[in-house]
């Protein structure tokens, strides 16, 4: 592979993403024609949060139904994508001192894998987010995880760009406050303002209520740090259930 494998944040949404149509649906099953098929990916969900900083050491991975009161029909997806150990020992390269564990792929990861690669040809390996990490040591992190770009290994990171349940509904438009955080979160992402995205909770307006636990924010500054000084596209808009904004970035090559 000539080119840098991508570097993505993708806003993973509710878990129904997967079973009904909507814009953020068909964005994920057309994306993977948009890019160079990479060699594996390293994925990142909010949804493994550990104590320093884990990835998934087997062979091939479980499919992990981490939410409740969902039709069955989710529970019925088996998305189980092969984990070799050649993936593994160039993780370990780039992280030194990341731990192996048993576990599977959570719905932040599955959901979006398996829209883009329903075939699940692409080697994978989840990657824990560390809850005890500052913001400026998962952009640290990131750039430890930049090399492996150049050896055709994708990272994906999964978030959401607003996360605030109390705040979701069935009907009704954004709130100010989501609509005011969506639009500057867009634009220092896309000036490539790291010191302002790494002081957000203070500079962003609706930042406390568009994200009162920032957990499903923070997998972007990993994606960030790994990005470096390559400029970010904006490659999916959209709202959900009122305040859910799935702003999703690329970083790299995309065929348009």
């Amino acid at each position: 592979m000539n080119t840098l494998a991508p570097v993505l944040f993708l806003s993973h949404g509710s878990p129904m993403r997967v079973l009904e149509s909507s814009p953020a649906n068909t964005f994920l099953k057309s994306l993977a024609g948009r890019i160079a098929t990479p060699k594996a990916i390293v994925v990142v969900s909010p949804h493994w949060e550990t104590t320093g900083l884990h990835f998934t050491q087997q062979a091939q991975l479980e499919t992990i139904y981490d939410f409740w009161g969902f039709p069955n029909a989710l529970n019925q997806i088996k998305y189980l994508p092969d984990s070799p150990e050649w993936l593994h020992q160039t993780l370990k390269r780039s992280l030194p001192h990341v731990a192996g564990t048993k576990r599977g792929l959570d719905h932040g990861a599955w959901s979006l894998l398996h829209l883009m690669y329903p075939k699940q040809n692409v080697p994978v390996v989840g990657l824990s987010l560390p809850r005890d990490a500052s913001l400026a040591e998962l952009y640290a992190l990131g750039e430890q995880l930049a090399g492996l770009r150049a050896q055709g290994i994708m990272l994906v990171t999964s978030g959401m760009a607003t996360h605030n349940l109390a705040a979701l509904a069935y009907q009704g438009e954004p709130n100010s406050w989501a609509l005011a955080f969506v639009e500057w979160l867009q634009h220092a992402v896309e000036q490539c303002n790291i010191q302002a995205l790494l002081n957000y909770r203070q500079l962003a307006p609706g930042a406390q209520q568009s994200h009162p636990r920032d957990e499903h924010l923070r997998p972007l500054f990993i994606a960030l740090g790994a990005a470096g000084a390559e400029p970010a596209k904006l490659i999916h808009d959209s709202w959900e259930l009122k305040n859910g904004n799935n702003s999703s970035w690329l970083w790299g090559e995309l065929n348009e």
